[in-house]
C-alpha cells in the first residue's frame, strides 16, 4: 500500500480518524487535545480545528460517531457529548456530565437512540434522537471493567467490549451477560485437567478461570485478589479399580465428573501464599504462606502424596498431601539453589525432584530427606513423570543460537512422550521431537501470540496444546491432527491464518522437524492448527 498523502496533525496521539459517510472528501480526527476537521482539496488536505467556545476544552476527545445527515457527535474525557453540524467546526449542542469520567464509546441503537459508554462510571447511557437523556442506563459490574466499545446487536441487544477484555451482551435496563471473558493482565498460571478436556488459567489480575477446550467456553471464574503465577491440578491417581478415561468419554464431556475425579487445584501467588481451591465449587479449601517471596512453580507428585513448591527465595518446599489433596503438612525444605527456582519435575516413582533456577542451574533432590543428590550420573536412569525443566540432556536442543538462557519461558512434554512444546519470548510456540538431544535442533514454530508466550501445556490425551500469553493476555489452543495435505505440482495448498496444522505423521515434508533426537531414526512432522477463536 502506498501513502497518497501524509500529514502530521500534532505531536500528541491521534486516537481515531473517520470519513464523513455522505461526503467522501471530508474526514475527522480525534485524540489528545485534538479535534480536527479535514477536507480533501485535490492533492491537499485543508484542516480546521474544532472550536469549543465557552465549553471547557477536554484533555482527550475519546470517541465520535456520524449522524445520517453528516453531523458529528463526540464524547470526551470530561464526560460531555457535543454535536458538530456538518461543515462546521463549532458546537451546536452540548450535553454536559453524561458520565463521570471519559466517554470511550458511542453507538446508535436499532431504534435510533444514541448509546454512550463510560470509563470511570462503567455505565451505558441512552439518549434520544435529540440528544436528551432518556433516563435509561445500565451500570456494569466492576468484575467486567469499564466500557471500551459498543455495538448495536439484533433487536434491542447491545454488545459491549470492556477494558478487561470481556464481551458482554444485554439490553439497557436489564442485566448484561458475558459472551467472552478474558484476563485483564499477564497470564502465567496454566494447568490442564488430568482426566478431561478442561484447563485452568491464572493471571496477575487475580482471576482464575476454568475453561472447556471443546466448547471454547468458560466453565467458572473466580477472583482471588492475588496475582497468580503458577497452577497444578491434584493428579488422577489410577488404581486397578479405576478406569482410565477413553477417547470417546473425553470427547463427550471429559473422562468423568469433575467432583469424582480431581477435586482440587493448587495455585501459587506473588505474595508467597499458595492456595488450594476446590475445582468444582471454586472455593478456597486451604491457604499456606511460606515466605514473602513469590511461589514461582509448584507440582504434585504422580502418586498424589506430595506437593513441591519452588520459591523466589531459592528454596523448594515439600509437603505431605492427604485426603485427596485437601490436607497438607510440611515435610521439609530443599536448600541449595543460589537463585530463584523456576521449574520442577517429579520422578515417576515420586521419590525424586529435579529443579532449574534463574541462574541456569539444574539440581536433583531426594524427597525422603529433602537433600540434594550431588551425583548427576546416579540420576541418569531415573524416569521423570514430566518435562518442565528447560535444562538437561533430553532438552539440550531446544535452545536457539545465541540464547541468553531466558528466551524459553516454559517447556512441556506430551503424555505420549513423543513431542515437546516450548514457549518463548518471541511470541512463538515451538514443537520438537522428544527427546531433543541434538544441539540447536530446528523446531516447527507457530505464531499467534503478539507478545511473549508464558506457558504451554498438553491436555490429558495430547489432543490439544494450550498456550498462554503475557502482554497479549491471550489463550490459544492448538489441535493435533494425523494427516497432512501435500499439494500436487501446480496446486495451491489450502491456507487460512487461523488454520495452521499441528501434525503428527511418519514421513518427512519440507520444513519438518527431522533428525533431532538421539534415540529416533525416523523424523516426525509436527505442526498445529489454532482452534481457539472463541477464547481470547
Amino acid at each position: 500500500m502506498t501513502a497518497f498523502l501524509l500529514l502530521q496533525t500534532s505531536t500528541d496521539p491521534v486516537i481515531a480518524v473517520d470519513f464523513n459517510p455522505i461526503d467522501a472528501n471530508a474526514l475527522v480526527s480525534i485524540g489528545k487535545s485534538h479535534l480536527a476537521f479535514w477536507t480533501l482539496e485535490g492533492s491537499n488536505l485543508a484542516k480546521k480545528q474544532g472550536v469549543f467556545d465557552r465549553y471547557e476544552k477536554p484533555k482527550f476527545v475519546l470517541s465520535m460517531i456520524f449522524v445520517e445527515n453528516g453531523d458529528l457527535i463526540t464524547g470526551d474525557s470530561n464526560g460531555n457529548i457535543f454535536l458538530w453540524p456538518r461543515g462546521s467546526n463549532r458546537i451546536s449542542q452540548a450535553v454536559l456530565g453524561v458520565h463521570v469520567g471519559g466517554i470511550f464509546a458511542l453507538a446508535f441503537s436499532k431504534a435510533g437512540h444514541l448509546l454512550s459508554g463510560g470509563g470511570r462510571d462503567s455505565r451505558i447511557v441512552q439518549l434520544d434522537s435529540s440528544l436528551n437523556p432518556t433516563g435509561i442506563f445500565v451500570e456494569l459490574s466492576a468484575w467486567y471493567g469499564p466500557v471500551r466499545t459498543l455495538v448495536s446487536g439484533p433487536g434491542d441487544i447491545v454488545i459491549v467490549g470492556t477494558t478487561q477484555g470481556d464481551i458482554l451482551q444485554g439490553q439497557l435496563g436489564a442485566n448484561f451477560s458475558p459472551l467472552v471473558q478474558s484476563h485483564g493482565d499477564e497470564l502465567w498460571g496454566l494447568a490442564a485437567h488430568p482426566q478431561s478436556h478442561h484447563f485452568l488459567t491464572g493471571g496477575r489480575d487475580g482471576n482464575v478461570f476454568l475453561w472447556d477446550s471443546l466448547t471454547r467456553r468458560l466453565v467458572w471464574a473466580e477472583n482471588l485478589s492475588e496475582e497468580i503465577i503458577c497452577a497444578a491440578f491434584y493428579p488422577a491417581v489410577v488404581s486397578s479399580s479405576t478406569a482410565v478415561p477413553n477417547h470417546t468419554e473425553a470427547e463427550s464431556g471429559g473422562g468423568g465428573d469433575l467432583a469424582d475425579s480431581v477435586p482440587v487445584v493448587a495455585l501459587g501467588t506473588t505474595s508467597g501464599r499458595w492456595i488450594i481451591l476446590d475445582a468444582v465449587l471454586h472455593q478456597i479449601i486451604a491457604a499456606h504462606h511460606e515466605s514473602p517471596e513469590p511461589i514461582q512453580c509448584l507440582a504434585y507428585s504422580p502418586n498424589g502424596q506430595f506437593i513441591a513448591l519452588g520459591g523466589r527465595d531459592n528454596s523448594i518446599y515439600v509437603y505431605n498431601v492427604t485426603t485427596r489433596g485437601t490436607k497438607y503438612s510440611r515435610l521439609g525444605k530443599c536448600s541449595g539453589h543460589s537463585s530463584f527456582v523456576l521449574h520442577l519435575d517429579w520422578s515417576e516413582d515420586s521419590q525424586y525432584l529435579r529443579s532449574v533456577s534463574g541462574d541456569h542451574e539444574l539440581l536433583y533432590w531426594s524427597v525422603a530427606n529433602c537433600r540434594q543428590v550431588t551425583s548427576a550420573s546416579g540420576m541418569r536412569d531415573v524416569r521423570w513423570a514430566t518435562q518442565h525443566c528447560n535444562l538437561g540432556f533430553e532438552v539440550a536442543g531446544i535452545w536457539p543460537p545465541d540464547s541468553d538462557g531466558t528466551d524459553i519461558n516454559a517447556v512441556c512434554r506430551s503424555h505420549s512422550t513423543r513431542l515437546l512444546a516450548t514457549a518463548d519470548d518471541f511470541g512463538q510456540v515451538n514443537l520438537f521431537r522428544y527427546p531433543t538431544c541434538q544441539l540447536k535442533s530446528e523446531p516447527r514454530s507457530y505464531g499467534g501470540h503478539s507478545s511473549h508466550v508464558t506457558n504451554v501445556d498438553f491436555l490429558f490425551d495430547d489432543s490439544r496444546l494450550i498456550s498462554i500469553g503475557g502482554a497479549d493476555m491471550a489463550i490459544l489452543q492448538w489441535e493435533k491432527i494425523r494427516t497432512v495435505f501435500v499439494p500436487e505440482k501446480g496446486q495451491q495448498q489450502a491456507h487460512h491464518s487461523s488454520t495452521q496444522k499441528f501434525v503428527e505423521g511418519e514421513r518427512s515434508l519440507p520444513g519438518s522437524v527431522s533428525n533431532i533426537s538421539c534415540d529416533y531414526q525416523s523424523s516426525l512432522d509436527v505442526g498445529c492448527r489454532n482452534v481457539c477463536s472463541g477464547v481470547t
